[in-house]
């Protein structure tokens, strides 16, 4: 089945459930930049803490309860465990050095430590739950519990699946900055730190809940991630890479920007592969080379990523 001339519905699909993931994937690192600005190199291990609770969760409640095994039903277990280890990680790493003047430097060689720390301490879980349940804990897929519309194939239902998220999850992100009073707190508190203070502003608090958003994003964005590939303690970290891709073409300083940084990747990558390297006889390992490619293009024209674009084009228009 072809929808447009030489791509095939599968690989434009899988194109689209990858571009999804990143997205998710992208938004939280997002806003952990826009909070401290700085890229944490642990932002991968909150995404495989994310898919380890909705996998644990299964095997240890949902089924001996007899409820469906759905990871859908997992959601507010990931969220909560993923959202309170990254505000944990925010008020015993990032704030503290924050508060002593770090600069982003220091920051981000902190992140990389938390990185073992976090990618250890799933390890030793994964090892604990096999050797005493005799739980198969690694290279486990969690696609045979995603829901299927009916009527549909697996792969259709991801396509499904992961596009309703990426809207659910940005417009409430839209909601929440843009028409509440906590987002004009939010948004006051990153534009003006020091005045947000002087106004009486709990700043530290506001960046928690934050913490709190960018770990419940991630979670669930990592359970998708492991709908796809094999869950293990690496699974966040060996495609950091790739997220943090997204994040710079989109814009790191713009939730918005990691939308738009997820599809060009996400596309790029797998149709990438598909019509561009493989037609050419280059082993798809090296699919990497054309989004690394983008990014090196697009901040030679535009440092600000794509959103930044955007933006001054909309300010040309208005004037």
């Amino acid at each position: 089945m072809e929808l447009v001339v030489g791509v095939d519905y599968p690989t434009l699909a899988r194109a689209i459930i990858f571009s999804n993931i990143y997205v998710l994937l992208s938004l939280g690192l997002n806003l952990t930049y826009i909070t401290t600005k700085i890229p944490s190199f642990a932002h991968g291990d909150l995404a495989t803490v994310g898919a380890y609770v909705s996998y644990l969760t299964i095997i240890f409640l949902l089924q001996p309860l007899g409820l469906p095994a759905s990871v859908y039903l997992t959601f507010p277990f990931v969220a909560l465990v993923t959202g309170a280890v990254a505000v944990l990680t925010y008020i015993a790493v990032f704030r503290p050095m924050i508060r002593r003047g770090a600069g982003i430097t220091p920051l981000m060689i902190a992140s990389f430590g938390l990185h073992f720390v976090m990618f250890a301490a799933v390890a030793i879980v994964a090892d604990y739950v096999q050797n005493t349940y005799g739980v198969l804990s690694r290279n486990v897929l969690l696609a045979k519990w995603e829901y299927i519309w009916p009527g549909t194939d697996p792969l259709t239902s991801a396509l499904i699946n992961t596009s309703i998220m990426v809207v659910v999850i940005t417009a409430l992100l839209y909601l929440l900055l843009y028409k509440t009073r906590y987002g004009v707190i939010m948004r006051a508190s990153i534009d003006n730190l020091y005045l947000a203070k002087a106004a009486g502003i709990n700043v530290e608090r506001v960046f928690a809940i934050a913490w709190l958003l960018i770990g419940a994003v991630t979670g669930i964005a990592g359970v998708y991630m492991a709908m796809f590939f094999p869950m293990t303690e690496e699974l966040g970290w060996l495609r950091l890479a790739v997220v943090f891709v997204a994040s710079v073409v989109g814009g790191l300083s713009n939730i918005y920007g990691a939308v738009l940084g997820g599809y060009v990747v996400g596309l790029s990558l797998v149709l990438g592969a598909a019509y561009i390297l493989t037609p050419l006889g280059v082993p798809t390992e090296f699919q990497l080379v054309i989004p690394f490619a983008f990014v090196i293009v697009i901040l030679l024209f535009a440092p600000q990523g794509l959103a930044g674009i955007i933006s001054s084009l909309v300010q040309m228009v208005r004037r």
